[in-house]
């Protein structure tokens, strides 16, 4: 038998100045999620990736499966790509930063790009598979 696999490429461009996320495994009924948040370091000249449960039985701040400081850009303006290989997840920002982790039940289930506390304008939003 072969093993089905899925493979995705979801990328976008977000501008902002405030914190943002990519959330996955986040069906309709789900208690908890998986969120990649780009959150704003050193009073924002940097970003760091943390990785977080959240939902209502979600933990939270994930204590070191977070990702390193980048600068953040001069124009506000985040490419991201993300790239999903059944439960591996690999998400790109402006070719300047790899953040990669495992999540189960990504191919079953919605994704979502948020905001907390602020806005964020999100363009050209592509899902493909490869």
């Amino acid at each position: 038998m072969t093993a089905s696999r899925a493979h995705n490429h979801i990328s976008f461009t977000a501008t902002t100045e405030d914190k943002f996320g990519v959330s996955l495994v986040r069906g309709s009924d789900s208690k908890k999620y998986y969120t990649m948040v780009v959150n704003p370091e050193d009073g924002g000249a940097n970003r760091k990736i943390n990785f977080e449960q959240e939902g209502e039985e979600g933990k939270g701040f994930i204590e070191g499966v977070d990702g390193y400081k980048f600068a953040s850009p001069a124009d506000k303006k985040y490419k991201v790509d993300i790239y999903t290989d059944n439960s591996v997840v690999v998400m790109y920002i402006n070719d300047v930063c790899a953040y990669t982790n495992r999540i189960y039940g990504i191919q079953k289930n919605c994704w979502s790009i948020n905001t907390y506390d602020g806005e964020v304008n999100v363009e050209n939003i592509k899902v493909s598979q490869y």
